[in-house]
């Protein structure tokens, strides 16, 4: 009687199923991918922020990420906080993240810009000194080094930037600190003067 040597479908099945799994085996599944969130720089300035308020103390936080510091803003422990401008002339990018560095803070910053030929009514809240008008016909000598406003949380810091007269001379563009809120700009004539020529109040 001689061996039986024909495979049943059972055998090829199985032979099958053995080579399938010997393939898989071989070739390992691919990793699911790791989703990494972006740590941007404004991300890792409102983590630092948020870790110091709640240690306090004192932190000196750029303005930006590469050339010259434009301003710095510096915390204490009491709640107040310093602006430092190194230069009076802020980008429109650097007003707009000093804005929101502010308002991280609790400070309001406010941007006006009056007609040509109008500037905003004054008073418009409870000033603090200085006040800093940029004038082009300034003394160089008279030029601060350093331009700083220690707020605290409600205050204002407001840039004023009429737009210039064509033709003739115009209202100097200003800046300076309130307490508390300051109303909005109440655009009236310019007179000719020079803004601010009476005293509006002191700290």
């Amino acid at each position: 009687m001689s061996a039986r040597t024909t495979k049943t479908f059972e055998d090829r099945l199985l032979n099958e199923l053995q080579r399938e799994i010997a393939l898989r085996a071989e070739d390992p599944p691919e990793p699911e991918p790791v989703i990494r969130r972006t740590i941007t720089t404004r991300r890792a300035l409102v983590a630092l922020a948020a870790c110091v308020a709640a240690v306090g103390g004192v932190v000196a936080l750029p303005a930006s990420t590469g050339g010259a510091q434009a301003y710095a803003v510096e915390r204490h422990e009491d709640g107040s906080v310093t602006v430092s401008l190194e230069e009076i002339w802020l980008s429109e990018g650097d007003k707009e993240e000093l804005t929101e560095r502010l308002r991280a803070e609790g400070i309001n910053m406010s941007v006006d810009r009056p007609r040509s030929g109008y500037v905003c009514a004054q008073p418009r809240g409870e000033m603090y000194w200085p006040i800093w008008i940029m004038a082009s016909s300034s003394d160089p000598s008279s030029v601060a080094s350093k331009y700083e406003f220690t707020l605290r949380s409600g205050d204002s810091l407001v840039f004023e930037e009429p737009e210039p007269v064509k033709g003739r001379t115009g209202p100097d563009p200003s800046i300076y600190a309130a307490k508390g809120a300051v109303q909005p700009c109440d655009e009236v004539p310019w007179d000719g003067k020079r803004p601010f020529d009476e005293s509006p109040g002191s700290k």
